[in-house]
């Protein structure tokens, strides 16, 4: 048995229900994904497994109880995502359950007939969703996307391309980040609702380092017409709505980053337990006992930030630098603790058959995802200067 530093239930700063929700969530990966993983490797994520998750009730958990959904606030999220983390499958899954995310904005900021129209298939996973933003010629510095959405008449005309999409190669509903008002920067992008199928559109699946199952997509828009009543929000109001929830984006991401690390030292502490080395078990040499404890220690520093993060949201007292510094730590230790970890695996952790390997290549893209680390760092150091 390994040893799990996840809080439990009686400790939570979730409160009982959502620790419901997460031991939901665990038992559905280990029934329903793990045994998968290689299928979705080949073919992707299929919309069946997301119709399970929504059978299980794991989906649209932030849509309001109006509309059939739990009404839950945001925290679901960072717990879907502590828990794809510490499933082993993640690593294979990509974002998966992640872009539920998309289901905030829509709670926040959609309008009636939009929530009527696609609150009921997002809770039972026959709606997958993505958001696009990213393009390639543009990342973390999300002002310089070039696709544009022109109004003509009652509809958007929409051009441009997006790339390094989560779920984006087999999503049905696509926020696609546009700019309404190019002159305007920041203040003319928008997000508008672009349902798959819709002429002029196409996604592509991309192959990635990690997730292979992950649907990463690159999605193209050719003269791609829609109602300008698919319009999410006020015009020229994406960033705004970004921005109130980066904070969550960020936490579930290195919630995400926390749960891998804590399952990477448990499957490792197992490892080490049993495989021996010259007659003696690697957990019998010094240097292993050194950096298991090293690993501990960060699981156990990172369990406490975690919390307190948490709390803050809760208040709404989470702010920009409590986003920022986490982006910078969490991702860092979960890549730190994975690289330790295959490197206490030896061989059998460069082997594909062993989940470790392709935990550590997962590990890698959290430290780029929504923002990279030097993102982090560069915005901590404009206040500096400011």
């Amino acid at each position: 048995m390994g040893m799990s530093l996840l809080t439990s239930a009686t400790e939570s700063v979730y409160g009982e229900d959502l620790e419901m929700f997460r031991d939901t969530l665990r038992a559905f990966y280990r029934r329903e994904v793990e045994p998968n993983v290689k299928n979705f490797e080949v073919d992707g994520v299929g919309h069946d497994i997301w119709r399970k998750a929504g059978a299980a009730g794991l989906l649209g958990t932030c849509v309001p109880e109006e509309y059939g959904g739990a009404g839950d606030k945001g925290l679901s999220i960072v717990i879907g995502a502590e828990e794809l983390g510490y499933s082993p499958a993640g690593a294979s899954a990509g974002a998966f359950l992640g872009t539920d995310i998309c289901t905030l904005f829509l709670a926040s900021h959609g309008t009636e007939e939009q929530k009527q129209r696609w609150f009921p298939t997002i809770i039972s996973g026959d709606t997958v969703q993505c958001m696009g933003m990213t393009e390639p010629e543009s990342g973390s510095d999300a002002v310089a996307i070039r696709t544009t959405a022109v109004r003509d008449g009652g509809d958007y005309v929409i051009n441009g391309s997006k790339c390094f999409i989560s779920n984006g190669a087999k999503a049905d509903l696509l926020y696609i980040i546009a700019k309404t008002d190019p002159a305007a920067r920041a203040k003319g992008m928008s997000i508008i609702l672009v349902p798959t199928g819709t002429p002029g559109l196409t996604q592509r699946r991309m192959k990635t380092m990690g997730y292979a199952g992950g649907d990463t997509g690159e999605i193209f828009l050719d003269n791609v017409r829609v109602p300008t009543a698919n319009l999410l929000g006020p015009e020229g109001g994406a960033l705004r709505i970004f921005q109130t929830q980066m904070a969550l984006d960020r936490m579930q991401v290195c919630s995400r980053s926390l749960g891998a690390a804590n399952q990477a030292f448990e499957m490792t502490l197992e490892y080490v337990r049993n495989r021996k080395i010259f007659g003696q078990r690697i957990i019998d040499f010094q240097n292993t006992q050194f950096k298991l404890a090293e690993i501990e220690t960060d699981l156990a520093i990172g369990r406490a930030y975690m919390d307190d993060l948490v709390r803050k949201y809760q208040k709404g007292t989470f702010d920009d630098r409590d986003g920022w510094r986490a982006k910078i730590w969490f991702p860092e230790m979960e890549f730190r603790t994975l690289d330790t970890c295959v490197q206490l695996w030896g061989g059998n952790g460069w082997m594909d058959s062993n989940p470790i390997s392709r935990m550590f290549t997962a590990a890698r893209v959290q430290r780029i995802y929504a923002g990279a680390t030097e993102l982090q760092k560069s915005l901590m150091g404009r206040a500096y200067i400011k």
